[in-house]
């Protein structure tokens, strides 16, 4: 690996590790595309190159996912039960739905819920409830343990079939559905995320097709070898994410959040 290619990577872990604190997602929206990049100027290719890029994807997320919710939980930004239904729920659907996606073609995992996400974001970013709120007072309905089931279901789902890390669902779910402060549905969307990651590398890896993957050193269809320098800047650049997150007024973070949301939906309908 030349070292132009370690500097790259180096760089998506610090975009990664910075959106995983700040917005409570995996960063898989710039890890996947991100390594498609790479695997071309490397000219690597292969029919699953895309699923190589998503299960590595979600490998690094384990890490930054850690950083950033242990991070999240010093501040008190961590509901544990519903990260833990959340996290049980999707682990299960990214472990069954892993292998449908790696049955299907690269280019419908990439539009995989971008419709679905852009309405959300919409209505997050048109949505003027919360302007003068103060979400030290906002409390959080009682917890449904069936809707963050069924939240878990989805986010595991979108983890399966496009790389991200489920939390561009989890947090306008928790926080609509829930009414959990949005600082507090993405901590425990960072938290929950972690599991979903697990789950996903393990499927990818149990169901990867003999010899689908010739990268060096990789296991499954995870290229650990561009997954480390990723891995190595997003761990403490997750902390600086969740540093700006704490710094942020309520209002405005949900609308950056809506915003991001937007761009990652176009991203996946377009690109």
């Amino acid at each position: 690996m030349s070292i132009e290619t370690i500097l790259i990577l180096f760089g998506i872990g610090i975009a990664a590790g910075i959106l995983s604190g700040l917005f409570g997602v995996g960063g898989g929206i710039v890890i996947v595309p991100s390594l498609l990049m790479v695997y071309a100027f490397n000219h690597f290719d292969s029919p699953y190159i895309v699923h190589i890029a998503i299960a590595t994807s979600l490998f690094t997320i384990i890490f930054t996912s850690l950083s950033s919710s242990h991070k999240h939980f010093s501040h008190g930004n961590v509901e544990w039960k519903a990260a833990l239904y959340i996290g049980i729920a999707s682990a299960v659907t990214v472990f069954l739905f892993s292998k449908i996606a790696i049955l299907l073609p690269g280019e419908i995992l990439k539009k995989t819920f971008s419709v679905v996400l852009l309405v959300v974001a919409v209505k997050m970013l048109l949505d003027k409830k919360g302007r003068h709120e103060d979400p030290a007072k906002d409390k959080p309905e009682e917890l449904n343990k069936w809707i963050c089931l069924g939240i878990g279901a989805l986010s595991g789902a979108i983890a399966a079939f496009s790389g991200l890390g489920g939390g561009v669902f989890v947090i306008p779910l928790m926080h609509y559905l829930m009414k959990v402060p949005i600082k507090r549905a993405i901590g425990t969307s960072s938290a929950a995320i972690l599991i979903t990651a697990v789950a996903g590398v393990l499927s990818y890896f149990i169901n990867s097709p003999a010899g689908s993957v010739t990268i060096p050193y990789s296991f499954g269809m995870v290229d650990t070898l561009a997954a480390l320098p990723v891995i190595a800047a997003s761990i403490p650049f997750a902390r600086v994410g969740v540093y700006i997150n704490r710094k942020t007024h309520h209002y405005v973070l949900t609308k950056l959040f809506a915003v991001f949301i937007i761009v990652v939906s176009l991203k996946l309908i377009f690109f």
